[in-house]
């Protein structure tokens, strides 16, 4: 597990960043803004991140759209452990049970 302060604001420069300032912007689950969910859920699968379930409290985003990037250190273990020693962002990209929330992560 890591901490809050490990985690660096996203910066929203690249393909996939642009499309999560526009659903950041959204406050409302509108037809839009999951639109703009499946938008980024398509590039990430272009782009090779992965998917998976995780907790609200170990990755500290709970909100569909919301983002953070994070350097990956080289003893990472867990569901972030293939991307040791590397800059990734880590993406709310579905709600579930209690504080159980779908995410995706790659490379940036």
């Amino acid at each position: 597990m890591f901490s809050l302060d490990e985690t660096i604001p996203e910066n929203f420069n690249d393909e996939i960043g642009i499309v999560l300032k526009k659903i950041t912007q959204i406050k409302t689950n509108t037809k839009i803004r999951q639109e703009l969910v499946s938008e980024v859920i398509n590039l990430g699968k272009k782009q090779k991140y992965i998917f998976f379930v995780g907790y609200t409290h170990r990755y500290f985003i709970g909100r569909i759209g919301q983002s953070f990037i994070y350097n990956v250190p080289k003893n990472k273990k867990g569901n972030l452990e293939k991307f040791k020693g590397k800059t990734i962002r880590v993406i709310c990209i579905g709600s579930g049970i209690r504080f159980i929330r779908e995410y995706m992560a790659g490379v940036i």
